[in-house]
């Protein structure tokens, strides 16, 4: 038999008016496939409530107590859609994580699936029923219920469709994945397929259209991946591994807000502090992204690093209580050009060099991967840069 898992997000199930019109989205998919389970997000804000609730009781809220709470949003969505199916005569079942077999491991609010043990669920698909999973969460060694933190939702459906067998389908507020993001540029173009490497890479640049833990682990397991309209009824994107047919040398243009630059200066004839400098930064769960050294003909050391801008003051603080010399800049944006073909086609880095110069757009750091390069500039340039780089790549 052929089996999907069907995932949907907050904003799709937001209202009971919407799990009705999701529900027909599933219906109108069982035709077509024997056995379906379906992995439902919190409706509509309800996490982020929720977060906020305990932080108004609590300057620290317990993270096994905030799990715990968390935990119900999915639930409330996943009971909700079960108990409309029910209504319509469809035989449906709602099952937690851990009731779905799913085991995790790490710490509470950021836990990773270890193993899924699916038998329950497999029983209940073979019992011809509709399987209902919530998303985000598992349940630990110590039998609490941990969450798997932001974009846990998908996670968990790439994880159930792995040991199911079965493909993944995204469903969300947008058609697919575009060239660029269609809030910037009004005629962005849908692309019909991707690779996961591709997917990934946009995925950690700034794409927010599914999580990246999803997508490595759609990779590592062979998931094929298809991301579409909430409606199911336009085509989306699939994401499948790399094919051998010609493809534009530039796939996407991502962006990344929110960025923070540090510039660390240590002069010459002092002791390089380097070294413990990432190593505090990484002992405070500060996440580096671009990273660049450099050395001026006396022997001074300038090194730069971006990360996110909600670490803003952690980096201050550790550098401070270190000593060390350093500025920060904000209001900063990264713009990265995005293509597997990338590797094989030569004079995209000049062109994109030549775009930044004839649009006088400075920018503080560049780097690259075998498949993007990324420039960091300054936020009030970051749509021009888009639709720059999309004329240049006909994006």
């Amino acid at each position: 038999m052929n089996r999907v898992v069907m995932k949907f997000g907050g904003s799709s199930v937001a209202t009971t008016d919407k799990i009705r019109d999701v529900a027909q989205v599933i219906l109108n998919r069982k035709k077509t496939c024997d056995q379906v389970v379906v992995v439902l997000s919190a409706m509509g804000k309800t996490t982020d409530n929720m977060i906020k609730m305990a932080e108004e009781l609590s300057k620290n809220p317990s993270p096994r107590e905030t799990d715990l709470l968390m935990s119900t949003g999915e639930m409330i969505s996943a009971s909700l859609m079960a108990i409309h199916f029910k209504s319509l005569g469809i035989d449906s079942v709602a099952l937690t994580g851990f009731q779905a077999g799913i085991k995790s491991v790490g710490s509470h609010r950021k836990s990773k699936i270890d193993s899924i043990e699916p038998q329950r669920i497999v029983d209940e698909l073979r019992a011809g029923k509709i399987v209902i999973v919530t998303g985000f969460q598992g349940i630990n060694a110590s039998g609490d219920i941990t969450t798997l933190g932001r974009g846990g939702s998908d996670t968990s459906a790439v994880a159930l469709a792995a040991v199911l067998g079965a493909d993944c389908e995204i469903y969300t507020d947008v058609k697919g994945i575009y060239t660029v993001d269609p809030r910037v540029r009004k005629h962005a173009k849908k692309i019909d397929q991707l690779t996961y490497e591709e997917t990934l890479e946009m995925a950690n640049l700034g794409a927010k259209v599914i999580e990246p833990r999803s997508v490595a682990m759609a990779e590592r397991f062979a998931v094929p991946l298809y991301i579409a309209l909430n409606t199911g009824d336009v085509e989306g994107t699939y994401i499948r591994k790399e094919d051998d047919m010609e493809k534009n040398v530039i796939t996407n243009i991502s962006k990344k807000d929110n960025v923070l630059l540090t510039i660390v200066n240590e002069s010459f004839g002092k002791e390089s502090r380097i070294t413990e400098c990432l190593k505090n930064l990484a002992d405070g769960d500060v996440n580096i992204d671009m990273i660049s050294h450099a050395r001026d003909k006396e022997g001074n050391q300038i090194i730069s690093f971006t990360t996110d801008l909600a670490s803003k003051a952690l980096v201050e603080e550790i550098l401070s209580t270190m000593e060390m010399d350093f500025e920060v800049v904000v209001n900063l944006s990264k713009v990265s050009l995005i293509g597997s073909a990338m590797r094989n086609q030569v004079g995209v880095a000049a062109r994109a060099f030549g775009v930044l110069h004839d649009e006088k757009i400075e920018y503080y750091e560049v780097s690259t991967s075998e498949i993007s390069i990324s420039y960091l500039v300054d936020v009030d340039k970051e749509n021009q840069l888009v639709n720059a780089f999309a004329d240049e790549f006909n994006l």
